[in-house]
């Protein structure tokens, strides 16, 4: 099943979430900083910070704008992940790069001593950077697969408000309304297809 059907199918079933982090860095040992996640009616099922183990990096900062400081006070992680493995057990987890936030998950665990665990097990989850880069088309010129589009730029394409940028809580937002806006694009791009008029036969190459 291609990327842009796996989204469409998760979206008409009601029963998944969207889920975004803002982490210390994108190398080991980072963690996650910041989490966030909404249902797929807009509610906010989670949205905190998170107090990691180790520091928030200069690079970190400079994206999401999230110090040490900052997370000083905020619950640590395992605190935090029992209450999202509540939130998404059995559910459809829509990620905007979904590799990379379970990586995170992943890398979290590790910096607490956490066993390892199989959240692929414990949800299903569907990339909705992958689904948009199909639906947005551009192919990449050796390799020919479809090519990723941040999503502030993915957003842009497609005329949607920016907001909460670089936030989890915003990102998960935005991620839900980009989704939603494709799929219904795509039922839009079908309905006109139906009723486009048919050419009728090809009858160029009979002799009359």
């Amino acid at each position: 099943m291609s990327a842009l059907n796996d989204l469409r199918e998760t979206l008409s079933r009601n029963n998944w979430v969207v889920l975004d982090t803002e982490t210390t860095g994108l190398d080991r040992p980072a963690e996650i900083c910041q989490i966030g996640v909404v249902d797929w009616t807009g509610e906010i099922l989670l949205d905190t910070l998170v107090k990691p183990m180790g520091s928030i990096s200069a690079g970190a900062y400079r994206v999401h704008g999230i110090t040490d400081l900052h997370v000083k006070d905020a619950p640590q992680w395992p605190t935090v992940r029992s209450k999202l493995l509540a939130l998404i057990k059995d559910r459809d987890v829509v990620i905007y790069n979904a590799v990379f936030d379970r990586k995170m998950m992943h890398w979290s665990d590790e910096a607490w001593s956490i066993d390892h665990f199989e959240y692929k097990e414990w949800s299903r989850y569907v990339c909705a950077m992958e689904a948009y880069a199909e639906f947005w088309g551009d192919k990449h010129p050796y390799y020919g697969s479809f090519v990723w589009q941040k999503l502030t730029r993915a957003m842009e394409q497609q005329g949607l408000l920016i907001s909460g940028e670089h936030s989890a809580l915003g990102d998960a937002l935005m991620t839900m309304a980009l989704c939603k806006h494709v799929i219904a694009r795509v039922a839009e791009q079908e309905i006109r297809a139906q009723l486009r008029p048919d050419p009728g036969p090809d009858n160029s190459g009979i002799p009359f």
